[in-house]
């Protein structure tokens, strides 16, 4: 019995509260009920700010005419009173983001799934550490997942953070720290790093896809700063610090993504130059040409081959410092 016991608290103990955090936008919500020619949502909870910079928090209801995309007015339920507020006073709103806690079971045969040591780097830049699980599915590659559970140092709770939300990632697996890079809408693996990055290209026929890095390489300054000024402000309100990352992980969304065009015409190689912020896809029937333009201004040429593209990346790293 003591044996049973003992095993039972082992696996408990192994359990770990994953947060799922989820935006609403009011523009998206249902309006089920309708009463004369006017249709009603359900109440959600949020802020709105008026036109003078007042707030009124509470069970938003929202109104608008039958067959109508317009808002009419909101009901602000405070708790103490209700509030009629009309459109026209309106100067923004914000619901509240839907909050779903679960046990993660944190025994999986796959190291990968389990909350390993590692790192995050937001959008901002931030590097914050803690454990990392990669929530992976039988749809994900090797060396591609979709999203990742990141539990903070000094946090009891880890969030969810879907693809692209992060900058980069890292989780150590057996003494070796993989690196991963925010790609679209998941996370590739660093196959090879140093000034030319090499990873997978999981898609094919893709254009104007990004590592989420490359966004953040020519980020607008005023975006950032304001990403990492709503990081500091979340902290010193003393907010939790899992809601603390992940409103800056959201804030850092709006750098900006004008980067030109790259079109992807097969499910081969990328390779990020983190000097030129420039990403190069590779395949075979282009391979050869652009291997000479990535080694073009190097100390000495390489040796190309396209069965060996780790070697041949590793090369570059060494003569095009």
């Amino acid at each position: 019995m003591s044996m049973l016991v003992l095993c039972s608290i082992a696996v408990q103990a192994q359990q770990v509260i994953v947060r799922n955090v989820t935006p609403i936008d009011y523009n998206s919500i249902a309006y089920p009920n309708l009463l004369g020619n006017t249709q009603s949502s359900q109440g959600y909870k949020g802020t709105v700010t008026l036109n003078d910079g007042t707030e009124v928090k509470g069970k938003i209801t929202f109104f608008r005419k039958k067959d109508e995309t317009s808002l009419l007015r909101v009901k602000v339920n405070t708790g103490e009173d209700k509030k009629e507020i009309a459109a026209a006073q309106i100067k923004s709103l914000a619901l509240d983001p839907q909050v779903f806690e679960k046990k993660y079971p944190n025994d999986f045969k796959n190291p990968q799934k389990n909350f390993q040591p590692g790192y995050i780097i937001l959008p901002t830049g931030e590097k914050l550490t803690g454990k990392v699980a990669q929530f992976r599915d039988f749809s994900d590659y090797d060396f591609f997942v979709y999203n990742i559970g990141f539990l903070p140092d000094g946090s009891d709770v880890a969030s969810i953070f879907k693809g692209g939300k992060l900058a980069e990632f890292g989780q150590q697996i057996d003494g070796k720290m993989n690196i991963w890079d925010g790609y679209v809408d998941g996370y590739l693996l660093r196959l090879v790093d140093g000034r030319f990055r090499l990873s997978r290209n999981p898609y094919s026929k893709v254009e104007n896809e990004f590592f989420t890095s490359v966004k953040n390489h020519i980020a607008d300054s005023l975006a950032k700063d304001a990403a990492q000024r709503a990081l500091a402000r979340s902290l010193k309100r003393g907010e939790d610090l899992n809601t603390s990352i992940e409103n800056a992980a959201n804030a850092g969304q709006v750098v900006s993504e004008v980067l030109g065009g790259i079109e992807i015409n097969k499910k081969e190689y990328l390779v990020f130059d983190t000097r030129t912020g420039k990403v190069v896809a590779l395949n075979k029937d282009n391979f050869r040409d652009q291997a000479l333009s990535l080694n073009s201004g190097c100390s000495r040429a390489v040796v190309v081959s396209w069965d060996a593209m780790e070697d041949f990346v590793k090369q570059l790293n060494e003569v095009c410092k």
